[in-house]
């Protein structure tokens, strides 16, 4: 026998005909999904019914991000009615309280590997006030899925300022900083190393909130398989430590130099910083093996 449960999300009176209840259930009794949404947006929002914010720009919005964070596929992340088999319920393992509840149940439900459908449905205006606060609203729902998809928070944000400041560091460094007309000097290369810092350790937040989403069962995907069967601690350590070997050689060198001299000639300052973008990026790789390890550690 199939157990079905329906759900309305902050119902008002009237905003949803329950007379539309059997479109919901319709394609779980047919065993065509898992978890059916009213999409209001592909089907009909009378006049009144929603604010133009609301309708144009908010809920548009944090449907697109849900789509693009998640792959999720639907027109209405929000709408509150719903129905969904009780075995999707128990798979999706919702811990949510409060307005983000809607997105979580979505999210887990691609994670799941649930079968989601939408249906057309009629949004009519609410008799009450509402309780919705635009912004900080739609705020926590953005928060929460962020919160969920380190790649979009801490990976990708991270390569760019990575790649771009480690390769000017390198081309400074050599004497390759003339393009054009632009001439880049120590403090381009300092600020550089900042960056090619700030985005080594933004990468390695994302791996770790990756490796953690994973063990608490949400989902997994290719880089964490590779972090917990390929990249042990030991060979992550091994690198970090190559790396800071690399950049305590390059210090050790240039003060040789320093001494030779006869405490005259002090190295130039671009080799300075990078040796010691070197030395924090191998100190950095170490530290976060480590940490990366703990967490892939089965309880």
């Amino acid at each position: 026998m199939l157990r079905v449960s329906t759900l309305l999300l902050g119902v008002q009176i009237n905003i949803y005909d329950f007379l539309e209840m059997p479109k919901l259930l319709e394609p779980l009794r047919k065993g065509e999904a898992d978890l059916v949404i009213g999409s209001r947006f592909g089907g009909k929002i009378l006049n009144g019914a929603m604010s133009w914010l609301h309708k144009h720009i908010g809920n548009p919005l944090l449907t697109w991000f849900l789509n693009f964070f998640f792959k999720a596929g639907v027109s209405d992340a929000h709408s509150g009615f719903r129905a969904f088999t009780r075995e999707a319920l128990e798979r999706m393992e919702l811990r949510a309280n409060r307005m983000e509840f809607a997105s979580e149940m979505i999210m887990k439900a691609v994670w799941a590997g649930l079968r989601i459908k939408e249906v057309l449905i009629t949004y009519y205006p609410r008799q009450t006030k509402s309780k919705l606060h635009s912004f900080r609203d739609g705020w926590r729902h953005l928060k929460f899925m962020l919160l969920y998809a380190p790649s979009y928070l801490f990976v990708l944000p991270g390569i760019l300022p990575f790649v771009l400041g480690m390769s000017l560091v390198l081309l400074i460094n050599f004497g390759l900083s003339n393009f054009g007309f632009i001439h880049l000097g120590i403090h381009s290369m300092i600020a550089s190393s900042l960056l090619a810092i700030a985005g080594y350790q933004l990468i390695f937040l994302g791996l770790a909130g990756k490796v953690y989403r994973a063990k608490m069962g949400m989902q997994s995907d290719k880089m964490v398989e590779f972090i917990t069967k390929r990249l042990s601690l030991e060979k992550g350590a091994t690198i970090g430590l190559l790396i800071f070997s690399l950049g305590f050689a390059y210090t050790a060198y240039l003060v040789w130099k320093w001494i030779n001299s006869g405490f005259k000639s002090l190295p130039m300052l671009n080799q300075d910083v990078l040796a010691f973008t070197l030395l924090v990026i191998g100190l950095q790789t170490v530290f976060y093996s480590f940490f990366l390890s703990m967490l892939s550690e089965k309880v």
